[in-house]
């Protein structure tokens, strides 16, 4: 007969009554009697766990799982994807879990639980063990019931010594070193990083890996709790970059972390309340590199069932804002009951012309905005003019051909700009309508693999409905209305646009029009930004407007911001002379 005993729903203080007595009563044979009794007084040993009916016990195959902790996130992740993974395979879940990571002694219960299952319906064993003060354990147990029923073990998460009777078997857990190496490529920068991880084995694997790639990373090993440490770090302005490789670490010092706005958080282990920051978009918080506890289970299983005798290290997985909507990330959101804005039909809602207005909940100013334009599913472009003197790459983008992928709410967007640069921009999309959609955007520039930009935050695009590209061709005249142009001088000023992308810009020689001695001089429109470019004098020159054209009238405006961070707005008015 099957129990299902529901640990986390029974109150502690009966618990903590009859784990006082649970050596005795593991030593009498009638343990299983005693074991039901505990259930009508409401108390439990370890828990335990069926996918079907108590009258299954001895007429359906199944797999048992006996883990640590089941108090714990981790270890209740394990549970919860190990029962689904046997369901699918039409299995019975024998799950138990003890209430502290040295209970050995309820892993030795769990195994005598097992011994009265029909020797036909246990296939296998999933194993944690855990040790007691003097390295006890469950392990001479479970390796001879496997040899008497000659069924498969799996060691998970936590590898037994060469020494120990399980040895033999396959384990399958978390690459350390791989994580501490995906962490590292997570974190863009070299310098000024804090590395916190606990003292112990996973703890300084991980560390280990992300200093061998960023060398200049300083390593705090701490304990569970590590406020003073973080505090003492944050306060010193040494460092622009946290990373937390474990996720416990953080809990108690996110507060802090919140009011010193110029630091990024990158964590290990999934916790509810940082889904919410990522959720929610928080700047600081840029993601979690979490075990996967999902996947680790799923295969656990799956290794069982194929009498696998090859251990297997399981990938860890990143979640940020861009990829809440990846299948991967799936079950941990499931988990938490954590909710994520869905957008049915992106690709079809995405198709138009759109142009960004704010960054960070600032208005980017005109010099800096450029114009994407979603043809397809696939296939995307974009225009911008960026001049060296602000500090980022000269580019002279003209209707730039983009491959564009979607995934749920995600967008990415790549392009080589030559055989050595490689730009790929991530939007994951929070809100979306006919004229604006909200997204956390994140760019990337890789000269050669290394990254030589890396630019993220939160931005707002309103959709352009117009398009001057043919209507500004011809000739037009017209003076500067507000001050902060290089044309603003009193003076009328003229234009020729021609359909070929250039243009020939004249001066007054007393009543006539003449070219000036500009050189280059090319200029694209696309929807409604007007950008230019020329070289006067050997010095290259540009200019940005966002413009309308009403029949023979065309007006130019522009948000400019002055060498002290603030902003104005510059005007132009034009007719048409030809």
């Amino acid at each position: 007969m099957v129990f299902r005993y529901l640990f986390v729903s029974l109150p502690l203080e009966i618990y903590y009554y009859f784990t006082n007595t649970i050596e005795t009563i593991m030593k009498r044979r009638f343990f299983q009697l005693m074991l039901a009794a505990l259930v009508v007084c409401g108390a439990v040993v370890f828990t335990s766990c069926s996918s079907d009916s108590d009258d299954s016990w001895t007429s359906d195959a199944g797999i048992a799982l006996i883990a640590k902790n089941g108090k714990i996130d981790y270890w209740r992740q394990i549970e919860t994807a190990f029962t689904d993974a046997c369901e699918k395979k039409d299995l019975e879940a024998y799950c138990y879990s003890t209430t502290a990571e040295s209970a050995y002694q309820e892993q030795l219960a769990a195994v005598a639980d097992l011994r009265l299952i029909d020797s036909k319906a246990l296939k296998g064993i999933v194993f944690a063990p855990c040790y007691g003060p003097n390295g006890e354990s469950a392990e001479e147990a479970v390796a001879a019931l496997a040899k008497e029923r000659g069924i498969p073990v799996i060691i998970i998460d936590s590898p037994v010594k060469a020494d120990s009777p399980l040895a033999s078997y396959p384990y399958y857990g978390t690459d350390n070193t791989d994580a501490g190496k995906k962490m590292a490529a997570q974190v863009p920068t070299a310098d000024r990083v804090a590395v916190f991880a606990m003292k112990n084995t996973p703890g300084i694997e991980r560390a280990k890996a992300f200093k061998g790639l960023r060398p200049n990373a300083v390593v705090y090993e701490v304990g569970e709790k590590a406020t003073k440490e973080v505090e003492q770090a944050i306060m010193s302005d040494q460092f622009d970059d946290f990373v937390f490789f474990n996720g416990s670490i953080l809990v108690d010092v996110i507060p802090v972390i919140k009011i010193s706005s110029v630091i990024n958080v990158y964590t290990f282990d999934v916790y509810g309340e940082f889904l919410d920051e990522l959720i929610e978009g928080k700047k600081f918080f840029k993601g979690i590199m979490a075990q996967n506890t999902f996947d680790m289970a799923s295969k656990a299983v799956d290794a069982v069932v194929a009498n696998s005798k090859q251990s297997e290290t399981v990938p860890t997985t990143y979640i940020n804002q861009y990829n809440l909507t990846d299948p991967s990330v799936q079950p941990f959101l499931a988990f938490y009951d954590k909710k994520v804005p869905v957008i049915d039909n992106l690709s079809e809602k995405i198709i138009g012309k759109w142009m960004p207005v704010y960054l960070d909940g600032n208005p980017v100013v005109t010099d800096l905005k450029s114009v994407y334009t979603f043809v397809s599913a696939t296939k995307a472009y974009m225009s911008v003019s960026i001049n060296a003197q602000q500090g980022e790459e000269i580019v002279w983008n003209n209707q730039k051909e983009l491959d564009l992928s979607i995934n749920g709410n995600k967008m990415t967007l790549t392009n080589n700009s030559d055989e050595h640069t490689t730009i790929a921009e991530e939007f994951y999309i929070t809100a979306i309508d006919g004229n604006e959609f909200t997204a956390s955007h994140k760019i990337t520039v890789k000269f050669d693999g290394n990254v030589v930009l890396h630019n993220e935050g939160i931005i707002r695009f309103t959709k352009v409905t117009a398009d001057y590209r043919e209507g500004i061709v011809g000739t037009w005249q017209g003076h500067c209305t507000s001050p902060g142009s290089a044309f603003d001088d009193g003076q009328e000023h003229r234009w020729q646009y021609k359909a070929d992308g250039t243009y020939v810009y004249y001066v007054k020689d007393g009543d006539n029009w003449v070219p000036s001695e500009n050189t280059l001089n090319e200029y694209f429109v696309d929807g409604n930004l007007l950008c230019s470019r020329w070289i006067d004098q050997g010095q290259e020159n540009r200019e940005w407007w966002e413009i309308t054209i009403n029949g023979n009238k065309m007006n130019w405006t522009a948000l400019r911001k002055n060498p002290d961070g603030t902003t104005f707005t510059a005007t132009f008015e034009m007719t048409k002379v030809e």
